[in-house]
């Protein structure tokens, strides 16, 4: 019996010591991947407002360790729409390297545009339909009956009747960034509905903006696949998608060298709430 102890006391003195030495930090190369343009193309008029001054804005992929974002610079950008007119977008200064602004769109519910880039001897277009939201019309809280730090915050709106229709939201907290989550109206057509997100970090009078975007089914979908696939619906819709996740910009000259991002047009209802 002593024996066994013996041998069992030994076999866990070296299982240690295995255990120890892999605790030892090791940089794995995971090389460089080919260059793909990335596209912040979202045109958002909010409600009440003219909507003529919209952005865009250009980078590419860098490799996995890399802080920096590159920006692009020299590209020709420009949004058509169904009649014909054209809507320039020249990149801003160089402290604004990669932004190209528009002062004079012109956003009508309903109509179709074409956003083209030209960029390293090639052609990238997309085309997106201007959707129409609903107003929100009120906002409100409820504590979690199993946790009771958790607040729901809700922002309530009519949902159309007789339509199929998809919606974003984006929660905005002072200092920390919207965070987005996207829902369709499946269970709820017609009816008085809301928007909601969950947290776990609010105080008496913290100030919440709620958004509300009306998409299209194409950019519910890419959404929901970028969604799927992080730990939690809280990326941002213009950040690199992880994975091969393809948007709806593509490569007139060449189909493989894609583009990652959306080009994606909505309006927006915005609404403010304190919380109680």
């Amino acid at each position: 019996m002593k024996k066994k102890l013996y041998l069992l006391f030994t076999s866990l003195v070296l299982l240690s010591v295995i255990l120890t030495s892999c605790e030892d930090v090791i940089d794995v190369d995971l090389g460089s991947s080919e260059k793909r343009l990335v596209v912040e193309a979202s045109i958002n008029w909010k409600k009440g407002t003219a909507g003529e001054w919209q952005v865009v804005y250009l980078s590419t992929t860098t490799d996995f360790y890399s802080n920096n974002v590159p920006r692009v610079s020299g590209a020709e950008v420009y949004i058509t729409n169904s009649k014909g007119d054209i809507f320039e977008f020249p990149e801003l200064s160089n402290e604004f390297r990669g932004s190209y602004g528009c002062t004079n769109f012109v956003p009508e519910i309903g109509e179709t545009y074409t956003l083209t880039i030209h960029y390293n001897n090639n052609t990238y277009t997309a085309t997106e339909k201007l959707l129409p939201v609903p107003e929100l019309v009120d906002a409100g809280q409820e504590t979690e009956s199993l946790l009771e730090d958790l607040i729901i915050v809700k922002g309530y709106f009519n949902d159309p009747q007789n339509e199929v229709n998809y919606y974003m939201s984006g929660y905005e907290q002072e200092n920390k960034g919207l965070e987005y989550a996207v829902f369709d109206d499946k269970f709820v057509n017609g009816n008085y509905t809301y928007a909601a997100r969950i947290f776990d970090d609010l105080n008496s009078n913290d100030e919440i903006t709620i958004n509300l975007y009306g998409i299209t089914r194409q950019y519910y979908d890419y959404m929901s696949k970028i969604f799927t696939i992080t730990s939690e619906a809280n990326v941002g819709p213009f950040q690199v998608p992880p994975g091969d996740i393809r948007g709806n910009i593509k490569n007139s000259n060449n189909p493989d060298d894609f583009a990652y991002g959306y080009f994606r047009l909505s309006e927006v209802s915005t609404i403010q709430y304190t919380v109680q």
